[in-house]
Parts: C-alpha cells; sequence; structure tokens
C-alpha cells in the first residue's frame, strides 16, 4: 500500500509541475552559452515561436542582454492560421533591440504557398532591419556574415530520408573569405548536408522543440524527423545550437523542457 501512495504522489507531483510549465509558456527560460570567439559579439537566438506574443518579461530581458543582433532561425508562423498579427507584434518588438536575422521554417515554407496574400502582407509590413535570409546571407559586420537555408518542403516529412544533392546551395557560392559564417538552418536533422555545403563556424537550428517531454538521462521523447535520437536541444560539438524553441505548436505544453530563448557570447 506505500508503494501506492508513492506512486500516487509522484504522479501528482508530475501534474503539478505540468500546470507549471503551462502557465510558464509566455515566459521563457533563458539560456546562455560563451563560445569564446573573440568576436565581442553578443546574440540573442529565437526559434519556433510559432505566431505567439512575445511577453512584456521576454522583451526587457532581451532588451538588457543588450544584443548586438537577434538571430531567428525558422518558424515564426503557423501554415494554418493566416492571421499573422501576432507574429508582426512580435516581429516589431524584437527589430527595436537589434537587428534580425530570419531564415525560413518548415511552417513558412507552406504558409507562402497557402496563403499567398498574408506572405505578401507579412513582406511588405517587415520592419527595415528585419532580414529574410531564403537562401541568401548578409553581412552581420566586417567579420561576420549571417547565412540563411531554405529547404525544400518534402524535406520535412517524417519517416523519409531524401537526397540532399538536388537542394540548391547557392547561397553558400562566391562566400566572402575570412568571416565569421553563420548559418541559420531551421532543421538540426541535416548537419552532414549543411557541412557538406559550408563548414559553418556556427550553426543554429531548433524544430524538434527539444524533444517536447523530456526525461533525466534520455532526453527529448520526440525523435527526429527520421525517427532516430538526433539533436533536439544544446550545443553540440561546441558550433551547432539547437534550441527548443520560444513557443508551443500542436501539443500545449513542454514537459520538463521549458520554453527558451538563448543568449550565445562569440
Amino acid at each position: 500500500m506505500r508503494y501506492v501512495y508513492i506512486i500516487c504522489i509522484c504522479i501528482l507531483l508530475i501534474i503539478l509541475y505540468v500546470i507549471y510549465e503551462y502557465f510558464q509558456l509566455e515566459c521563457r527560460k533563458f539560456v546562455h552559452y560563451d563560445l569564446d570567439r573573440g568576436l565581442g559579439i553578443k546574440a540573442v537566438v529565437i526559434t519556433d515561436l510559432h505566431n505567439k506574443l512575445l511577453s512584456a518579461k521576454d522583451l526587457e530581458k532581451i532588451r538588457r542582454e543588450q544584443p548586438d543582433c537577434i538571430l531567428f532561425a525558422g518558424d515564426l508562423l503557423v501554415w494554418d492560421e493566416p492571421d499573422i498579427s501576432k507574429a508582426l507584434t512580435s516581429v516589431k518588438a524584437l527589430a527595436e533591440i537589434a537587428d534580425v536575422y530570419f531564415s525560413y521554417g518548415n511552417h513558412e515554407l507552406r504558409f507562402k504557398d497557402e496563403h499567398k496574400e498574408e506572405w505578401e502582407e507579412l513582406l511588405k509590413k517587415l520592419p527595415s532591419n528585419f532580414y529574410a535570409l531564403d537562401n541568401d546571407h548578409r553581412s552581420l559586420n566586417d567579420k561576420v556574415e549571417v547565412y540563411g537555408i531554405s529547404l525544400k518542403r518534402e524535406n520535412y516529412k517524417k519517416g523519409r530520408v531524401f537526397d540532399m544533392g538536388d537542394e540548391n546551395a547557392d547561397v553558400f557560392k562566391n562566400m566572402p573569405e575570412g568571416r565569421f559564417n553563420i548559418l541559420l538552418a531551421h532543421n538540426p536533422d541535416l548537419t552532414e548536408y549543411y557541412d557538406r555545403v559550408m563548414h559553418a563556424d556556427l550553426t543554429v537550428s531548433g524544430h524538434l522543440h527539444g524533444g517536447v517531454v523530456r526525461l533525466p538521462l534520455f532526453g527529448g521523447l520526440v525523435f527526429s524527423t527520421y525517427g532516430i535520437k538526433h539533436r533536439d536541444r544544446g550545443l553540440y560539438e561546441g558550433r551547432h545550437v539547437v534550441s527548443s524553441g520560444a513557443g508551443e505548436h500542436l501539443f500545449p505544453s513542454r514537459i520538463f523542457n521549458r520554453c527558451e530563448i538563448v543568449i550565445i557570447q562569440l
């Protein structure tokens, strides 16, 4: 009988923690990585906001960090939510703090195909210092270049491995020499492809939401696109940052896996 009580108490504690995390969805955890690259640059990393508003508390925390740039690695939107007002509000608030460098995620790729008018409206309303890098790149300063790679929609389908040999990698041709190269690549599964076309000094990804549910020692329960355990949250090889994301989609909670905003010192 004692074991039954212990099990019930454990279940109750888990339920209470899940409720706590649910109400913390709009109060993100801030994670810091000091990569010590000698560039004197502080970058804020945001992914997977999914048409959510950033809270006033989160925006104030970002301001206090005094970032030199904001790196947004995909999924600002949700493909089946044509009302983009929340996304625009978040975008404008971020652009008031620092220049924003944005790459497309799977939701942007689908959204622009299925909601063409709303997509064009979004592009017209973006702040002038919000740079949408759709297989494109832009200089952050005379030492740093930021690249954004867009995959094909089919490369996000679960359970299938696609030949990446035909992907458009024109963005990596005629690269400026002697720069520190940052790659915004939404899907963390394709690191072999990213390294083949460009061995970036820093790659920033999201997409897997940290595995959604995380267990001690094991990590995230939601596996990658290809059904394997892969990079879902953290710093890998000292040059690949994978964020668990700043928003939620489909599954309305993050069990032992708070929404996060990442701060990188370079």
